[in-house]
């Protein structure tokens, strides 16, 4: 799951929100589709409130432009994937 959201995720290396990391909630039905209405940040750091809504935002984008037909998840694991947190760094993208 997290490797197929960050070939998604595209950080603007040049602003403020390239050096935040945020941590986003979300749900998800039984075929691996999001809800959402259900994603939220959970916390953030660094950076202004503005850079933080960006880089959620961002984030945002990533998970739900990734879905397509929905996550391919082992659907008998269901009650272990039916609610994820997943943390986006950009310091560890920079690393890869």
């Amino acid at each position: 799951f997290r490797i197929s959201v960050q070939a998604c995720w595209v950080v603007d290396v040049g602003s403020e929100a390239a050096n935040v990391t945020v941590t986003v909630a979300m749900s998800l039905d039984r075929d691996g589709n999001v809800d959402s209405n259900s994603l939220k940040l959970l916390a953030s750091e660094g950076g202004s409130e503005n850079a933080t809504k960006t880089a959620f935002q961002a984030a945002r984008r990533a998970i739900l432009r990734c879905q397509k037909d929905g996550y391919k998840l082992p659907v008998e694991k269901y009650d272990h994937w039916r609610d994820i947190e997943i943390t986006f760094n950009p310091e560890e993208m920079r690393t890869r």
